[in-house]
């Protein structure tokens, strides 16, 4: 048997299953189809953790102060504000391997605009955060950041 007359049976049982072709063929390309959108989602996410991996910024070391311990039970750390503004300038000052020393503070409020309000969690940082975490001096006024200038 030659290839032609391989070729011409192929074509004539495709012709003849009209309905089984075409059904075979929407299984295919729906099936290619799903591996692709899978690969790129899984790029996608892979290229998200990366880049915030990145934004945490390199050889950034974080101190997080002591914890409280309330009728037995441990509150985690940073329930105790134990480190001060001054604590964080006199690493900076005394250790000479640390380019930037930034202090933050986390607190809890009522944010209040006209006549609604909302309890949110706010973040109290110095200038030389924005250098700690190598963030440039446009991260906080992107539109998609969190912090506001």
């Amino acid at each position: 048997m030659t290839w032609l007359a391989s070729i011409r049976i192929a074509l004539r049982a495709l012709r003849v299953n009209k309905l089984r072709s075409t059904l075979t063929m929407l299984g295919i390309i729906i099936g290619v189809a799903a591996v692709i959108v899978m690969i790129a989602i899984g790029a996608g996410a892979q290229a998200r953790v990366e880049e915030q991996i990145k934004a945490l910024g390199s050889n950034l070391i974080m101190l997080l102060p002591g914890s409280v311990t309330a009728g037995g039970v441990r509150m985690g750390s940073g329930s105790r504000n134990t480190l001060t503004e001054d604590d964080s300038y006199a690493i900076q000052r005394e250790v000479r391997d640390v380019q930037a020393s930034a202090p933050q503070l986390r607190g809890t409020g009522q944010v209040v605009a006209g006549n609604t309000n909302w309890s949110t969690v706010f973040y109290g940082v110095t200038p030389e955060y924005f250098e700690a975490r190598n963030w440039g001096a446009d991260a906080c006024t992107s539109p998609t950041s969190r912090w506001i200038a």
